[in-house]
């Protein structure tokens, strides 16, 4: 169903490049979230590490398992030399007369197999294989990183490409507004009841807030243009922007949140993998003392003279049963040189671990606070927006009744103009404090945002 979605949604993103101006892309979050861990680099390239340390994790498995081949050769000698054994070497009478014969065979063919069984590496291959695995784990939790900055990223470019819409909107009718104003200065002035400098002064307003609207119109473009290139689409296609800047409140404790952003941040998981990793590499270092033992099973069938050989009669068969202990006595103090690396590697490890924690906890603390400041902002934000409505409603109604001059009006429409853009800014900036507390907490995921 999702990969259903997912090409119903980049067909539709085809054809907006042929049809922009016809039918523009709408596009949800939830869409481009879903683009977004379809096609961002970092992403798919995380995804990539996991399948490598997948297939690490089968290689360091292999050490533990016998190793096996099957070997065959046939070797033709060419000038093999023949030794004599003289008459009477070993006394009289032996041998009675020389003896000629050859050194070996001048055709040979062998066929056998090898089994090596590794019994005791003094750890190493134990500990690879679990070292393997926290590669594993620790290339999952980058994955779980990269997915929550995927997430991150095109979350805020969308809340921003979305203020900037409304920003498009709030100075589309301010602009309304002035031209109505100073049609209504026009006509008054034609009747006497202004002077020419009230008309004068409100076109000013006009040409003021025509600038602002092209300002607006210029951010909203380049607000799409990078929402556009983060979900890879033409940097000229059309959007429509489906979600809007809402205000719904979410309440967090702050002691909670800390406790599961120590359970769940993949920053400190990684650390944590790290430190392992560090352990184990001082148990592989500290190996390098130990002995180790193998044992080595190998059958194989042999042949000579090839041009006059009978595979059935001719063939013999040859056993070889090898136990190998192999104990290194010095090796220089290689060994001791590389426990003291691991270890210096592993305190290293266990500091960074520590900063981390202290910088998560301070993170935690800093997006709590943003998250009550911003929540009390929209209030507030929306109060004036309130204020500023009521405002212009009087404002007008006293400058058509003749009892406030045309500089009180402006006021009162600039004072609502910018009461809406602020408004639209504090549900911008609350979006995004929850989006702060949700990646602070280790908690941002694709249904969650």
């Amino acid at each position: 169903m999702r990969v259903l979605k997912l090409l119903t949604f980049c067909a539709a993103c085809v054809g907006s490049v042929a049809f922009a101006e016809e039918a523009p892309l709408k596009l949800s979050l939830a869409d481009a979230v879903e683009r977004a861990l379809e096609v961002d680099e970092d992403y798919l390239g995380a995804q990539e590490d996991v399948a490598r340390a997948t297939a690490q994790i089968t290689e360091a498995k292999s050490a533990l398992f016998p190793q096996v081949t099957i070997d065959a050769s046939a070797t033709k000698i060419f000038g093999l030399p023949t030794l004599i054994l003289e008459e009477n070497t070993f006394g009289e009478g032996f041998p009675s007369e020389d003896i000629e014969f050859a050194a070996g065979y001048n055709e040979n063919m062998n066929v056998g197999i090898t089994a090596t069984q590794p019994l005791y590496q003094g750890g190493r291959a134990w500990t690879a294989y679990g070292v393997s695995k926290s590669y594993f784990a620790l290339a999952d939790e980058q994955l779980r990183q990269k997915h929550s900055d995927t997430i991150y990223n095109i979350v805020k470019a969308y809340y921003d490409a979305v203020l900037a819409d409304e920003a498009v909107g709030v100075a589309d009718t301010g602009v309304a507004v002035a031209l109505n104003h100073v049609q209504s200065t026009e006509d008054r002035y034609d009747a006497g009841l202004v002077s020419e400098y009230d008309v004068l002064r409100a076109r000013v307003e006009l040409t003021n807030l025509e600038t602002a609207q092209r300002e607006a119109i210029d951010q909203r473009m380049a607000s799409i243009r990078y929402l556009l290139m983060l979900l890879n689409l033409p940097p000229d296609a059309e959007l429509a922007l489906t979600d809007r800047l809402s205000y719904e409140i979410e309440i967090y404790d702050l002691e909670e949140s800390l406790a599961v952003a120590d359970e769940r941040r993949p920053e400190l998981a990684r650390f944590e993998l790290t430190r392992r990793l560090a352990e184990a590499n001082v148990k592989i270092a500290r190996a390098g003392d130990n002995p180790s033992v193998y044992f080595m099973a190998a059958f194989s069938e042999y042949a000579n003279e090839l041009a006059n050989l009978n595979f059935r009669d001719d063939w013999y068969d040859q056993t070889t049963l090898n136990l190998s202990v192999s104990w290194p006595i010095f090796d220089g103090f290689a060994t001791r040189g590389r426990v003291r690396q691991a270890r210096a590697d592993l305190y290293k490890a266990e500091l960074s671990k520590a900063r981390l924690s202290e910088s998560i906890d301070v993170e935690v603390r800093g997006a709590y606070d943003a998250l009550k400041t911003a929540e009390a902002t929209v209030r507030s934000q929306k109060d004036n927006v309130t204020l500023a409505e009521r405002g212009q409603e009087i404002a007008l109604a006293r400058y058509d009744a003749g009892l406030m001059s045309n500089l009180e009006v402006l006021d009162a429409q600039a004072a609502l103009t910018q009461a809406r853009l602020g408004y639209y800014q504090s549900l911008r900036g609350y979006a995004l404090a929850k989006l702060n507390m949700r990646r602070a907490r280790g908690e941002l995921d694709e249904l969650n945002y």
